[in-house]
């Protein structure tokens, strides 16, 4: 399993290095309403761009099965984001606490947003369009009234009341995603 995810990893490397160096640069800056931008950008831009574009043939014409192919594009993502986190961490000198509840956010809110991208990928609409209006919905409703009285700010994966409520929400997401991806497929 270590070797398919090897090669997932370099296939995506070498496919999309010009794209994965700029949106690294962009995770390594320390605000996080500026690493959204740069995860979003980068997390429609993996495996859910690949579905869009109908180029998953030649993911799944190597030995690799569906959820081979979900669980290390996730990982991939996963991967990037940490580690950029961990660098520019080390980089502005943020304290463990501080990283560990911006590490786990950022987590949260990648793994909520390619569980969107792919369902809409999935139900045959687009891989930018419905992700980005989720987004624009979600920082709406996240920023109405009061922060403590709105129930919504705590479990939005943009705006992240509190990281572990909306962690279960964003791994609810990803089990099903991951699901209907290894089950159904993408609507051609």
């Amino acid at each position: 399993m270590i070797k398919r995810i090897e090669a997932l990893f370099m296939k995506e490397v070498s496919e999309k290095a010009g794209r994965l160096a700029v949106f690294s640069l962009g995770l390594l800056v320390p605000f996080y309403q500026v690493r959204v931008i740069f995860m979003f950008l980068l997390l429609v831009g993996l495996l859910p761009s690949d579905a869009q574009h109908k180029r998953l043939g030649s993911l799944l014409a190597l030995p690799f099965s569906r959820g081979e192919v979900f669980w290390a594009s996730y990982l991939f993502l996963i991967s990037i984001v940490s580690v950029t986190q961990l660098i520019g961490a080390s980089l502005f000198g943020f304290s463990p606490a501080f990283l560990g509840i911006n590490l786990l956010g950022s987590i949260n809110f990648a793994t909520a947003y390619f569980s969107i991208a792919m369902l809409s990928v999935m139900a045959g609409l687009d891989n930018i369009g419905i992700p980005f209006l989720v987004l624009i919905i979600d920082l709406i409703m996240g920023g109405i009234g009061n922060r403590m009285t709105n129930l919504y700010f705590r479990f939005s994966p943009a705006h992240q009341g509190n990281v572990l409520y909306v962690l279960p929400i964003a791994l609810g997401l990803l089990a099903v995603a991951a699901f209907i991806f290894t089950k159904r497929g993408v609507r051609r």
